[in-house]
């Protein structure tokens, strides 16, 4: 990400990063047929690049995402969030309202901060200059801000199992996110071919040995795939990975 290291300022928008992303791949590969993919947040950038590659009449033969949560989930309805109320109050006793009114300040508080953070200090002498926090925090703006367009390609994610905390209204479940649990990670209200894949771990672990191992070979099928009608035409596989975006 850019400003990651030395003294660039990061970027503020999905759009933005997602052009300087393309500019570097047609550096390798000038013309498409593309296949773009990204890990957790990274993903919101490579669909961006996506919708940038064919506005320039480029086709995408394929978009991956790793675990890839809309940038703004779906709010949890009234209902629900007083379900998830009485489930804390009857854990946490008579004392739950002072503990609930302690957090929420607490989380405000975390939120503002993200939001205001600035660029940070220069590093010390002979530290390398290493911005986690200030790209993590231009993330959050842009992902903010950035608005979902639908999307007519093939759409591929690799997912975790699926972990409920909370059974809300309509046999809905809840994550320790407060985000609901869905099958395609809500891709699917934008995105009419969404092919889901379950692999081994979790948000994080599902990239790290051995579990990546099988996530490798499920993704290897699915480019091959996307090869094969797309051959004689060459493509390039760009993974962009914000990170920090979690």
């Amino acid at each position: 990400a850019r400003g990651l290291y030395g003294g660039e300022a990061p970027h503020e928008t999905i759009e933005e990063a997602a052009a300087a992303y393309i500019a570097e791949m047609r550096q390798v590969q000038p013309e498409g047929p593309y296949m773009v993919g990204g890990f957790s947040g990274g993903g919101i950038t490579a669909y961006e690049i996506a919708h940038q590659l064919e506005a320039m009449g480029e086709t995408v033969a394929l978009v991956v995402m790793l675990d890839t949560p809309l940038p703004q989930r779906r709010p949890l309805t009234r209902r629900d969030r007083m379900i998830l109320q009485w489930y804390a109050a009857k854990e946490k006793g008579p004392l739950y309202p002072l503990i609930w009114a302690k957090n929420r300040i607490v989380w405000e508080f975390e939120k503002r901060r993200r939001l205001q953070q600035g660029t940070g200090s220069p590093a010390a002498p002979g530290e390398a200059a290493f911005h986690n926090t200030e790209i993590e925090a231009a993330f959050y703006r842009a992902i903010a801000r950035y608005t979902v367009k639908p999307w007519a390609g093939h759409l591929v994610l690799y997912r975790p199992p699926l972990l409920g905390t909370w059974r809300v209204s309509g046999g809905q479940w809840v994550s320790s996110e407060r985000a609901y649990v869905l099958h395609d990670n809500d891709w699917g209200q934008f995105v009419p071919q969404v092919d889901v894949h379950e692999v081994p771990g979790d948000h994080d672990s599902m990239v790290l040995e051995p579990n990546v191992r099988v996530l490798a070979g499920e993704m290897r099928d699915a480019i091959e795939t996307a090869e094969a009608r797309a051959r004689g035409h060459g493509a390039v596989v760009a993974f962009p990975d914000v990170h920090a975006a979690e």
